[in-house]
């Protein structure tokens, strides 16, 4: 068995609970003396029946009953202690897990769905606590059959060490099983993954798909995952039979031995009755802790792979970190300069190549270009969710990679199409934009957004509760929200990435004479398609494949002719 993953989950994960773990471990003890007890018990007890003493009639079953109870009280101690340590550690798994993908760089997060990375901290978290568990189980049951063999020794060695030889051939077939086990299960844990995304994409875009007809298709696509899964639980469900015929064909060799050389000794006098009666008892206590091994190590190889997936979140190393010694930023005027700014995505692909810009602080700037251009990597370069490739972004004169993350992302505030709500109540949301903001703050930033009387008009007001996946607001309500959450910030650098995409033509013109408040005095990048909605910027640039193609205002681009004049005359008709 690999240990290096069952190890590190020790030192940095369950070591912190050891007290917890060493009442568990005390509980173990108990338990496989008392399970011992019983074999030399028997062996009194016959003895006493075979010497006709008198007192064995009610010693006996006390002796009984105190074993039982022993080994009873023992088991709770042990379930109740390690499995508290076990959920103790895998809540502060999950935490990691979290954290770790919260501050990891943008483009590591988005190279698996967000379903599939969920399964991690559920489907994955909770093998590896049923792995754990059952390791346990199998310490127990080797200290049960340690216990009991060393008691089984001290009636009689030789029939004792033949049952040792007899189960010691399984060690072989179940450490092959186990290799093909990890195997098998690895992959059927990166397709479970696989699976929750392709059905969460598929009820997400439910509307797309029946009004498209698509519902064949997505069946298809989803049955392929579905039967792959199929196969590899299928071979799991046999790898981890294969050890079941292993385990009981041993028990029943073993028992065959017993009784051969029970008969011999026997028969030539160097065992007695009670001797092969207590042997028996030790024979049917340890049978069981005996197939407990087969089953550890199948689910020990399959939590191995469940804590490689785990720990490939916990070891992503982000690229984009504080510089040792940073330059302090505090809010400045928010001029921009782009320096011969090239940059290309993890998977190689170029998006940006020698772009440089000037951009005066308080100006209005505008994107425009087709889609691929590069628009949204500018955007997730200044903030730094990605870092350049090549040259580099300058704020008020200083460097974006010679701040911390935190000064600069001071300096700037995001209104994008999605306008994302996190969980939490309206006002929460709005207060994101700037830490300890008071309710008058977030209620002055709610009215300049026009946000402050439907919020006000709801049962709950401030109060009432929103998430990501629900809440009782319109899109141009969230939106305005977002908006409200920019003006709270008072940054000197505003994104606005397509800010009004997605609503209609009324909630549009609310928006628009909010982000008009909002923009005032900022240095504003704006991203649109529809051109209409930036004829009044002050620079306009152009970008085709990465590259500036244009830049001017709006009356010099359509003279000048080009792909602005050929993307406005599309939309305008000519």
């Amino acid at each position: 068995m690999k240990t290096n993953s069952y190890k590190r989950l020790w030192h940095g994960w369950l070591k912190r609970y050891r007290g917890m773990l060493m009442l568990g471990f005390l509980g173990m003890i108990g338990g496989a003396l008392a399970s011992a007890g019983y074999a030399k018990a028997m062996q009194w007890i016959i003895d006493g029946f075979q010497t006709a003493d008198a007192d064995v009639i009610w010693w006996g079953p006390l002796l009984m009953i105190f074993l039982a109870s022993s080994k009873g009280f023992s088991t709770w101690l042990f379930q109740v202690s390690s499995n508290e340590a076990l959920v103790r550690a895998e809540t502060d798994l999950q935490k990691a897990m979290h954290k770790k993908m919260v501050f990891a760089d943008l483009a590591q997060v988005q190279s698996e769905s967000g379903t599939a990375l969920s399964t991690r901290f559920t489907a994955d978290i909770l093998l590896v606590r049923q792995s754990v568990k059952q390791i346990f189980t199998g310490v127990s049951s080797v200290l049960i059959l340690l216990a009991t063999v060393t008691v089984m020794l001290s009636i009689d060695w030789v029939i004792t060490v033949t049952l040792v030889a007899v189960f010691s051939l399984a060690v072989w077939p179940v450490n092959r099983v186990g290799g093909r086990l990890h195997i098998v299960s690895r992959n059927t844990q990166d397709d479970l993954a696989l699976m929750s995304g392709e059905i969460s994409e598929a009820l997400g875009g439910i509307r797309m798909a029946r009004s498209y007809q698509l519902e064949p298709y997505l069946i298809r696509s989803a049955g392929k995952i579905f039967d792959r899964l199929l196969r590899l639980k299928t071979r799991l469900i046999r790898l981890e039979a294969t050890l079941s015929p292993i385990m009981e064909t041993l028990s029943g060799v073993a028992i065959a031995a017993l009784l051969a050389v029970v008969a011999w000794r026997l028969s030539i006098g160097t065992t007695t009755l009670a001797n092969f009666m207590a042997l028996m008892t030790g024979f049917g206590v340890i049978s069981q802790p005996a197939r407990n091994m087969g089953k550890t190590f199948a689910m020990a190889k399959q939590g191995e792979a469940a804590l490689d997936r785990i720990f490939e979140i916990l070891d992503m190393e982000s690229r984009i970190s504080d510089p040792e010694n940073p330059i302090p930023l505090s809010q400045g005027k928010g001029a921009i300069s782009f320096q011969g700014v090239g940059f290309a995505y993890p998977d190689g692909k170029k998006a940006l190549h020698d772009l440089s810009l000037e951009v005066p602080a308080g100006a209005s700037i505008a994107f425009v270009g087709r889609s691929g251009a590069g628009k949204s990597t500018i955007f997730n370069l200044l903030p730094r969710l990605y870092d350049v490739s090549e040259g580099r972004i300058e704020i008020d004169g200083t460097d974006i990679r010679a701040v911390t993350q935190g000064d600069l992302r001071r300096q700037i505030a995001l209104v994008s199409q999605d306008s994302m709500l996190l969980s939490g109540t309206i006002g929460q949301n709005i207060g994101f934009g700037r830490a300890n903001a008071s309710q008058a703050e977030i209620e002055s930033a709610a009215k300049s957004a026009a946000a402050h009387g439907f919020i006000s008009a709801l049962p709950d007001g401030y109060d009432t509760v929103v998430s990501a996946g629900s809440s009782p607001l319109s899109g141009g309500e969230k939106q305005r929200i977002s908006i409200a959450r920019a003006m709270l910030r008072d940054a000197p650098i505003l994104l606005l990435d397509e800010p009004t995409s997605a609503l209609d033509a009324e909630s549009e013109a609310q928006i628009r004479t909010a982000l008009a408040q909002l923009s005032s005095g900022r240095t504003t990048l704006v991203i649109a398609h529809r051109l209409a909605t930036i004829r009044d910027a002050d620079i306009i640039v152009v970008l085709d494949q990465g590259r500036i193609a244009q830049k001017g205002t709006h009356d010099e681009l359509i003279k000048a002719g080009g792909i602005y004049a050929e993307l406005f005359h599309l939309q305008f008709g000519g």
